[in-house]
């Protein structure tokens, strides 16, 4: 057989084990892929789980320590001795009315809603609403839990609605004795407001409900005083015994688990949006049950970012799927090309020996200098194609390098201030100063709440950020920012003096806001040499609905080389280890998100100037205001 078609008869069979081989390729690209989708979808679930386990623990804190406020109040003023003298005579006018006046007192000293006195009938001998229209005085209660509870000698505690004003409230009753004898009850009656207001506060959806199933507590209106399951009869009939709720008006709360998550451990709920009833969202639902008060406390957290986050690596897959699919083509059209060649050649090379045998011994020669270049030829194929690989291999680790420094210098700062924040809450604590530890706890929830969002600030340098602008608070802004660098500010005793109008407003992000000028004073602490005391001055100004901030140091300046280049990613004039160079440029991108403008120069007197220009933020109108 002739070497060109036994070439070619080669050459036919290597093409189905080509097909096969892509298709193996195709195949394994695709079961790689669905795999590593389901590896992250259960990484993502886990991590939203965990961060929801997490503010649960918190919530319930905070509702057993709203609790626990007022959770001694009745029986400390069952031992007062004006509550005896009106139980061991009713008929004593001036003792009851000075009770009631005490009553009074003792509302407004503690933030209850009514402080009320029961013999041991259930009526009510004293209150401190005597003087309203919806009184207590002259009510009988002895069928509620509560006053039952107390009369057996127990601390009673009780939520539902009143039967005089209808309003939701949280009772505990404690008994009156005499020695050795019970002559009544003593209750004071919470208002739940406050604490909705605090569960509203929370980015989550948070609410509680009872045994019954029933929603007692909600920062969402919508959910208040509807139910979870079908109420038992049982437990029907002991809410219309006890008087605790309408079941008239009690409906089936609008919660619809649409599935679950790690393997039906974590239910996925359809309910409202936050203060909307026709917009629905798809929930994570999380439950912790409280079991002092018989309770459960819930959460609703949004599960869009992991569906977004989700979708974007599945975009990412398929780029990285058609990239080696654009790889793995652009290998086999150069192969093919390749055997093309070779094929040329050998045919070449068949015509060349036929000639050597009719010609001369010079043709042999150059037929061998033919082969060489072949070879050489398929050396430098191989080796482009082990260059290329490894060019491809690098971009991919470069890039992961960046990304994991960004990380790390964004969340470097919340973590320290957290520390710091937790480390004087620990201490205020120990003092007896509930307040301020109350104040740095509150901080440390501001920062946590922060550095969720802090992850999002490197995708700015590639697109415009779709964060909200509002109305901002200048002069908030400045006192978090100095209040979280107050240690650097102490340790280089720096002197900061801010002028201008601080009560203006201007549109932005808090937390944003926040973050550029942390940057901008934070490098201005930087820029002064050692042995030269810090001085920064912020300067506020408004040119009509322009406001400026105006950041300076007294440290060497700029160097005018850099200057150009100062807001570039990466780049920095920091020693190695102590700055990314980027926040500046992290800086100036958010400052760009509020339609504004950053720009740097060197002062005449020596030092560096950072402006800071932002749009005035409109007046709230009336409607808004109230």
């Amino acid at each position: 057989m002739p070497k060109t078609a036994k070439t070619d008869s080669v050459t036919a069979r290597a093409l189905p084990r080509t097909a096969l081989v892509i298709g193996l390729l195709a195949a394994l690209l695709a079961a790689s892929s669905v795999v590593g989708y389901r590896a992250m979808a259960r990484t993502f679930h886990l991590e939203l789980a965990r961060d929801g386990y997490e503010a649960l623990d918190l919530y319930g804190e905070m509702t057993r320590g709203w609790l626990n406020r007022y959770r001694m109040l009745a029986p400390i003023y069952a031992r007062d001795p004006r509550v005896l003298a009106v139980l061991r005579d009713p008929s004593d006018a001036a003792a009851r009315d000075d009770l009631q006046a005490e009553m009074e007192i003792w509302n407004v000293a503690s933030g209850t809603s009514v402080t009320y006195l029961m013999n041991m009938t259930g009526m009510t001998v004293a209150a401190s609403n005597e003087s309203d229209s919806d009184s207590f005085k002259g009510m009988n209660y002895g069928f509620r839990p509560y006053f039952r509870e107390a009369a057996e000698g127990r601390l009673g505690r009780f939520f539902g609605l009143g039967t005089r004003t209808r309003q939701r409230g949280y009772y505990f009753a404690a008994p009156v004795r005499d020695g050795d004898r019970t002559l009544g009850v003593m209750t004071v009656k919470i208002e739940v407001d406050a604490l909705e207001r605090d569960l509203r506060l929370s980015p989550y959806q948070v609410f509680l409900s009872d045994g019954s199933g029933v929603v007692i507590l909600s920062g969402n209106p919508i959910f208040r005083l509807t139910t979870l399951a079908p109420i038992d009869p049982e437990d029907a009939l002991r809410i219309a015994t006890a008087r605790q709720f309408d079941l008239s008006v009690i409906t089936p709360a609008p919660i619809t688990q649409i599935g679950s998550w790690l393997d039906n451990q974590l239910p996925v709920v359809r309910a409202p949006t936050d203060r909307s009833e026709v917009q629905t969202g798809a929930f994570l639902h999380l439950t912790e049950p409280m079991m002092a008060e018989g309770w459960t406390l819930h959460l609703l957290m949004d599960t869009t970012e992991v569906h977004h986050r989700l979708w974007y690596m599945v975009l990412l897959l398929l780029a990285c799927g058609l990239a080696i699919c654009a790889t793995a083509t652009v290998i086999w059209q150069r192969r093919q090309r390749l055997l093309e060649h070779l094929r040329v050649r050998e045919r070449m090379q068949a015509v060349l020996e036929q000639r050597v045998l009719e010609r001369t011994h010079d043709l042999s020669a150059v037929n061998q200098k033919l082969r060489s270049e072949v070879g050489e030829r398929r050396a430098a194929e191989a080796s482009l194609r082990q260059s290329q690989s490894e060019l491809i291999q690098a971009g991919k680790l470069a890039a992961l390098g960046q990304m994991s420094a960004a990380l790390t210098h964004e969340f470097n700062q919340p973590l320290t201030a957290i520390r710091t924040y937790a480390e004087n809450a620990a201490a205020f604590v120990d003092a007896g100063a509930t307040e301020k530890a109350r104040e740095n706890l509150t901080r440390i929830q501001r920062l946590t709440e922060r550095m969720a969002q802090l992850s999002r600030h490197l995708t700015r340098f590639a697109r415009r950020s779709q964060d909200t602008v509002e109305r901002v608070s200048l002069r908030d802004t400045l006192n978090e920012t100095l209040a979280l660098l107050q240690g650097r500010l102490e340790r280089a005793d720096a002197k900061v003096t801010i002028t201008g109008n601080q009560d203006l407003w201007v549109l932005g992000g808090q937390v944003r806001l926040q973050h550029v000028m942390m940057n901008l004073v934070g490098n201005a602490l930087d820029a002064v040499p050692e042995g030269r005391r810090p001085e920064i001055d912020i300067d506020i100004t408004q040119d009509r609905d322009q406001i400026m901030l105006v950041v300076q140091d007294n440290g060497d300046g700029i160097a005018p080389e850099v200057l150009p280049r100062i807001f570039d990613p990466f780049f920095t004039t920091k020693d190695v280890g102590k700055g990314l160079g980027l926040g500046l440029s992290i800086s100036f991108n958010i400052v760009k998100d509020f339609e504004g403008a950053l720009r740097a120069e060197n002062r005449p007197e020596g030092g560096a100037r950072f402006t800071v220009s932002l749009q005035t933020a409109p007046a709230l109108t009336q409607d808004a205001a109230e």
